[in-house]
């Protein structure tokens, strides 16, 4: 039987991580941090980062390529483990926006909470993968033998969501495995010491295992899997920036869709965010290419988002709102600054 356990509130989490970063969270109440005043020439803004690794490529470029500069824009940049976390400080009001994958927003919203979604700038199938030890019994080419085996993955995150659609993959339950929640620095080293058989996480995260397991890990066979699963990449926004700072929110549409031509223009742009993710041009590349660089929104992306609540809910992971869950989500994407940049990209019923 699973082990996993239902996942405290945000509320709860939120406490512990105001704890660690209540000097920043001093900087400003529900979002509303430092913006311009009469001695000031910039606007000052926070971005809470879900890490500091290749998922966020695209505002990674944005940072790295000066386009929140060019908008007289002073950005700050906090980078978390993960998405869950990042949200959280943006909830706390810590920050103005932050980047999450669609699977926090999800237990977010379930839980009645409200970050809003100001765009959805990337997707992928593949990069979230599923990485088994030599001597687990465990078969590359065999996604069921992964039955009967104690399986890591940090709770509330894609890794999470990644590993149930990956069991609905091999024709397994929850039940048929032992989820173990761990923190992405944890998944390795309880990798290689045994503590675990697999873990669901990055391909960051595998490439490092297999080297510092001599190699003696390996990656399960994804063949299909893309039909299972799908991964969203969102800047999120806190309401009071929503409402009080119009222009500064303009500027976070400009500065990603002025990256996302970037990345489709220049073969080179890996070297502008390489050192910023302690990696090589060559790696980010190779990485990112299972991923699709557009902002935008339509109505698929509401349907994941459902799909991921419905899982949610089954699983007893988080509560069963009241009302339509396509409008609860519809509702938290917050399309109007995308829709007036650029009219192309917002597809919504």
């Amino acid at each position: 039987m699973s082990s996993y356990k239902k996942l405290p509130s945000i509320d709860a989490a939120r406490r512990r991580l105001l704890f660690h970063i209540g000097s920043v969270a001093a900087a400003g109440a529900a979002g509303a941090l430092p913006g311009v005043t009469f001695a000031q020439s910039h606007e000052q803004a926070t971005l809470a980062s879900g890490s500091a690794g290749y998922t966020w490529a695209l505002p990674f470029v944005a940072e790295s390529a000066g386009y929140w500069k060019a908008r007289n824009v002073d950005l700050k940049v906090l980078d978390f483990p993960t998405g869950r976390d990042s949200m959280q400080a943006l909830l706390a009001g810590s920050a103005n926006f932050s980047t999450t994958t669609d699977t926090p927003l999800v237990f977010a919203v379930l839980q009645g909470l409200k970050p809003g979604i100001l765009a959805n700038f990337s997707r992928y199938s593949y990069d979230m993968k599923i990485v088994a030890r030599e001597g687990s019994g465990i078969a590359a080419d065999k996604p069921a033998s992964l039955k009967g085996k104690k399986i890591g993955t940090p709770a509330g995150t894609s890794g999470q969501y990644a590993l149930a659609k990956y069991l609905e993959f091999a024709k397994l339950s929850a039940g048929d495995i032992t989820q173990v929640n761990l923190a992405p620095t944890d998944l390795i080293g309880a990798l290689v010491r045994g503590d675990i058989d697999a873990f669901s996480w990055t391909a960051q995260a595998g490439n490092a295992a297999l080297r510092q397991s001599g190699g003696k890990a390996f990656f399960l066979t994804q063949d299909g899997y893309e039909k299972f699963f799908r991964s969203h990449q969102l800047l999120l926004v806190n309401q009071n920036t929503l409402d009080t700072r119009q222009a500064l929110v303009n500027d976070a549409i400009g500065a990603l869709l002025d990256a996302e031509k970037r990345i489709a223009q220049d073969p080179a742009w890996p070297d502008l965010i390489a050192t910023r993710i302690r990696s090589t041009p060559a790696e980010v590349k190779q990485a990112t290419s299972v991923f699709e660089f557009k902002v935008g929104f339509d109505d698929s992306f509401v349907d994941d988002l459902v799909n991921q609540a419905k899982w949610a809910i089954d699983a007893k992971l988080a509560p069963a709102p009241a009302g339509d869950l396509r409008a609860l989500f519809r509702a938290a994407i917050k399309d109007a600054p995308l829709s007036a940049a650029a009219p192309d990209r917002v597809k919504l019923a």
